[in-house]
């Protein structure tokens, strides 16, 4: 159709990529909540002969990305030989932080 798209501005970091023949636009490299939350694209639309603007707005929603955490770095417990009886017995309860 001779129809072409872009991403003008607001693409900071180059995190979005558009189809520029079919105007798919797509995340291209990985989100970071935490440097940007939101991002105002704008998008031009082309056929050679005039253009077209519009603009995409893009929340980033957070999630936990951090791995879990044991609340201490070790822990210690001791078991004697007659503590087998009546298994499965707990030895020691770990955690993690929230």
């Amino acid at each position: 159709s001779g129809v072409r798209y872009k991403i003008s501005s607001g693409n900071i970091g180059n995190v979005f990529a558009i189809r520029n023949t079919t105007g798919a636009l797509y995340v291209a490299k990985a989100l970071d909540y935490e440097k940007i939350k939101k991002y105002e694209l704008r998008l031009t639309v082309s056929d050679n002969f005039k253009e077209n603007y519009t603009t995409v707005l893009i929340n980033v929603c957070d999630v936990n990305d951090n791995p879990p955490v044991f609340e201490k770095s070790s822990y210690r417990t001791q078991i004697t030989e007659e503590d087998d009886r009546g298994l499965p017995k707990r030895v020691l309860r770990v955690s993690v932080g929230k």
